[in-house]
């Protein structure tokens, strides 16, 4: 070949040779892409804040109820007794009102404080079953007995003072009545209260506890202050 034919041919492939290097980086420049612009970031969905839980007033025990399933719309009150005795249980009142010439046991509920009966046994009275009056609160139109639930605590309060399981069983049980019967808290009272007569159910017994005790019935067996 002649020098001239080699060199002819060296620069054509040196053509060539630039020619692919310029097309290999035109490539390069079009497969590139511009960064993307920086977007703000959308905040995260948060759950909206769940409001605190409606408190509920504790449920009772299945004997609570009358043995009908329904309890009557006549009740708008809460009576609390003691029984002015160290001892004693329903069925030893239930005697003592008969010899009285009563047809029957007055109050509707007695909690035992473990002499007679367990250390806060509520035991239901059969007034309570049949959702009659009770015999328990007299006063000159007799509304505390026809309109009121009477509750007995076993123990002289103006001597002792009610047993913790005794006060824990109140609690729950006026819970209850008063949620079941649509009871405001202030007509939860006491036969020393309602008559001015008697000092029932004592000096002792914590009837202010008793109803601050309601607006936090989700804890039974609170200790009175």
């Amino acid at each position: 070949m002649k020098f001239t034919e080699f060199r002819r041919a060296a620069l054509s492939l040196g053509i060539i040779s630039i020619g692919l290097a310029g097309c290999q980086k035109k490539q390069q420049v079009q497969t590139q892409r511009p960064p993307a612009p920086n977007r703000p970031r959308e905040p995260i969905a948060q759950a909206p804040p769940q409001s605190p839980p409606t408190p509920r007033r504790p449920t009772g025990q299945p004997d609570w109820f009358p043995r009908s399933g329904k309890i009557s719309s006549r009740w708008t009150t809460i009576v609390v007794h003691h029984s002015a005795t160290p001892t004693g249980n329903a069925r030893t009142f239930d005697k003592g009102h008969r010899d009285k010439g009563w047809d029957e046991l007055g109050y509707h509920f007695v909690i035992g404080n473990g002499s007679s009966s367990g250390d806060g046994q509520v035991e239901v009275g059969s007034r309570w079953h049949t959702q009659k009056h009770g015999a328990h609160c007299k006063t000159p139109d007799n509304y505390y007995n026809d309109h009121g639930i009477g509750i007995c605590l076993v123990g002289d309060f103006t001597r002792t003072r009610p047993t913790q399981r005794q006060l824990a069983s109140l609690q729950r049980l006026v819970a209850f009545l008063t949620g079941q019967c649509n009871i405001p808290d202030y007509k939860v009272t006491t036969h020393g209260l309602v008559t001015r007569k008697t000092l029932c159910p004592g000096r002792n017994f914590p009837i202010a506890w008793l109803r601050r005790s309601l607006a936090l019935s989700d804890s039974p067996g609170m200790q009175p202050q």
